[in-house]
């Protein structure tokens, strides 16, 4: 083996040592702020957005916790030119009855009047869960024809941040997969 193929194998191995899973003891390990990039892939996987990913997990009442993001979709692989778009979101989860499953709260807001979810006007219905594969958000949603939307994101610890991976399914139908990776920034 040529020296120059020795040390690219050496790369790769370390690389891949970096972002190795690591298992989750508690929901308390996800806390924390991640900074990463990600690809976006369609039905076909052919790559068609790069993204800047943001995620802060933190605490959130009694036992739950709360997940707030922002991707920022890149254009030809950068952020400093017109067409990029910044998007933020944000969900809480409480508790469900079992200690591996969370259901979405409502948060507070003093000047809203609090408006009950209905899944069938659209509305999504979120519930989380932890494993030893990572911590797992779904989203499901009924679409204006009776179709229906599921969202699944999947974060997994590694050595050095979170590994992201997200599946949009309309139908049965893939539509659309991102994968990220990150670094813990706190």
């Amino acid at each position: 083996m040529s020296h120059r193929l020795a040390c690219r194998l050496l790369v790769l191995v370390l690389a891949m040592a970096a972002t190795a899973p690591a298992a989750a003891t508690s929901l308390a390990d996800f806390f924390g702020s991640y900074v990463g990039v990600a690809e976006v892939r369609d039905a076909a996987d052919r790559v068609v957005e790069q993204r800047h990913m943001d995620i802060v997990v933190r605490p959130f009442r009694r036992g739950g916790f709360q997940i707030r993001w922002v991707n920022v979709t890149l254009v030809d692989g950068r952020r400093d030119v017109p067409g990029v778009e910044r998007r933020v979101a944000e969900v809480a989860f409480e508790p469900g009855e079992r200690t591996d499953f969370f259901v979405e709260a409502q948060v507070t807001n003093p000047f809203v009047q609090r408006e009950e979810i209905t899944p069938m006007a659209g509305d999504p219905v979120r519930w989380a869960k932890l494993d030893e594969d990572g911590l797992h958000v779904f989203s499901f949603v009924v679409l204006p024809n009776g179709r229906y939307e599921l969202q699944t994101y999947t974060r997994q610890l590694t050595d050095v941040g979170l590994d992201l991976f997200f599946e949009r399914v309309v139908d049965g139908d893939m539509l659309r997969r991102i994968e990220g990776r990150t670094v813990r920034a706190d």
